[in-house]
């Protein structure tokens, strides 16, 4: 190789600088001219310095949509005729040419160009024939956004009136305008597509856009000091709703098109909250790739809404809001009571009595307490605990009792404790409580999966008692049956997991031992006190 004439002609000579004609086109009039070159004999290397030179100093530059196509099109010919590469030219093909990365390309194409324009110290006003000097700071920044808009889809922001102008009021998280962040809360909009925005209000821009599909050119003003700040936090918060909520109703919500329509129970993964009165959130099962965030009224402004006129009439339940929840999966160990809820008449005794004796090994009911004498045959401490009126009074006081009560002049009650002894026996217990003993047992302690029993239509309801024996029912002792479970629903339905409408005594037997093997299977979403 020391004595090859190609590698002597790659030599270097240090000495004294050689004189090479290059070819270098002139930025003043397109000319060649020659340029000296300080050691290096190479041509080709020279003319690679060259190219190189030339496209690092033209990187910024946009590049139109249409160039790139060509661009692609020709690799995926190259691929398909001359390499054979059939299903590589084909994925190729349809991912420059789907509607996402398009748009995509064609914003990076006017940020190249906004960000080109601030390095030589001016910005881009409507169509880009004009340009002002930015030297300071103080002075708003002006430049062009391009962004893509589906026929039938938003782009993500909403848009207010301040003073004669109009300004993003809000980036919705999923939009095209938050993926691409080439707009920020704050911005004011002064062209859209060469139509000056000036003066005009928010239902006319909105109007305006409604009838505008593809590319949409917004020119647009920011100050220095907005361009800087940052987002909060983007941790997601997941959130029980505990209260209906449907935007066709409420005459506060800024954007109907945009708010999320849930009811109490759902799952909502709350992204934003940033804005105090107006959160951004997803419904558990809603695609998020597809679709944006949904607008949802915080917590405070829920409370401020309810007890504002004219909503002069309220209960403590409207004034319930969220609750922050995680995903919890019970131990094998510790599987998580089931306890039944339902107007009296409804059939939760019955239907608790039959689940236990479908399967005594996994599950177990909590022994009572009563004050009544025991009976020949009954255990106790198996059947009941049998203790004296007064021990039960003072029990009752020390706040022993989940719930008790007076029944043929006995006291009957359920202690916390017995619920637990079965937990740790790794049995799941299952017992019926009244609405308003919920609370005492919703602890991390116990952690109970509550399952209302909601009753069925008047005439399937009478059916059930004809069925059981019970032919003389009256009509008034039915609808109290359906008017307790309206009420009960309505007071204390925040507190429920799952409703299940007892139309038929097999099919909610079945449900009930679906809803346990979930349990012991899937995880649930519980408070997050309970995990804490």
């Amino acid at each position: 190789l020391r004595q090859s004439k190609k590698l002597k002609a790659l030599s270097t000579t240090i000495e004294k600088p050689v004189s090479i004609d290059m070819p270098e086109v002139s930025p003043s009039d397109g000319k060649l001219e020659t340029r000296n070159i300080n050691g290096y004999e190479n041509q080709c290397y020279e003319q690679g310095e060259f190219v190189y030179g030339k496209i690092e100093n033209n990187n910024n530059q946009a590049i139109p949509l249409k160039q790139v196509i060509v661009s692609v099109d020709r690799i995926t010919d190259h691929l398909s005729r001359l390499e054979g590469k059939e299903e590589e030219s084909k994925i190729l093909h349809e991912f420059f040419h789907s509607e996402p990365v398009q748009a995509a390309i064609e914003a990076i194409a006017v940020h190249r160009t906004s960000e080109k324009t601030k390095n030589d110290g001016s910005s881009i006003i409507a169509n880009g024939t004009t340009t002002h000097n930015t030297t300071t700071s103080t002075e708003p920044n002006i430049h062009v956004v391009s962004l893509f808009k589906r026929e039938d889809g938003y782009l993500g922001a909403t848009v207010r009136n301040q003073d004669d102008r109009i300004v993003i009021g809000r980036v919705v998280k999923g939009g095209v305008v938050e993926k691409t962040g080439l707009l920020k809360e704050g911005d004011e909009l002064l062209e859209m597509n060469g139509i000056d925005l000036r003066g005009k209000n928010v239902t006319e821009v909105c109007e305006l856009l409604r009838t505008i599909s593809g590319e949409v050119r917004f020119v647009v003003s920011s100050s220095v000091s907005q361009e800087k700040t940052t987002s909060s936090s983007s941790k997601v918060t997941h959130m029980r709703a505990l209260f209906d909520y449907d935007p066709e109703d409420d005459i506060y919500v800024p954007c109907k098109e945009l708010a999320l329509k849930f009811q109490r129970g759902d799952i909502l993964h709350v992204l934003s909250t940033d804005d105090e009165n107006w959160w951004q959130a997803y419904r558990e099962g809603d695609d998020t790739t597809q679709s944006l965030a949904g607008l949802i009224p915080s917590s405070s402004f829920h409370q401020q809404s309810v007890l504002c006129p004219p909503n002069t009439t309220f209960c403590i339940a409207d004034l319930l809001t969220y609750e922050e929840v995680v995903l919890h999966l019970a131990r094998t160990d510790r599987k998580r009571p089931l306890v039944l809820c339902g107007p009296e008449g409804v059939g939760c005794l019955e239907l608790r009595q039959q689940l236990l004796e479908s399967d005594r090994d996994r599950l177990a009911g909590p022994v009572p307490y009563t004050t009544r004498p025991q009976r020949d045959g009954e255990i106790d401490g198996i059947h009941y605990h049998f203790i004296t009126k007064q021990r039960f009074l003072e029990d009752s006081k020390a706040g022993k009792f989940v719930e008790y009560g007076e029944y043929e002049k006995n006291l009957y009650g359920t202690a916390a404790v017995d619920i637990v002894n079965v937990i740790k026996r790794s049995k799941t217990c299952v017992l019926t409580l009244k609405a308003e003993s919920l609370i005492a047992v919703r602890t991390p302690e116990i952690m109970p999966f509550i399952l209302f029993v909601a009753p069925p239509s008047l005439q399937t309801l009478r059916r059930q008692k004809e069925c059981a024996g019970q032919f003389n029912v009256k009509d008034e002792e039915l609808k109290s049956i359906l008017s307790q479970g309206k009420s009960i629903e309505q007071k204390f339905g925040h507190l429920f997991d799952c409703i299940i409408v007892n139309t038929d005594f097999n099919r909610s037997l079945e449900e009930m031992k679906s809803i346990l093997k979930r349990l012991e299977t899937e995880p649930q979403w519980v408070p997050i006190e309970w995990t804490t």
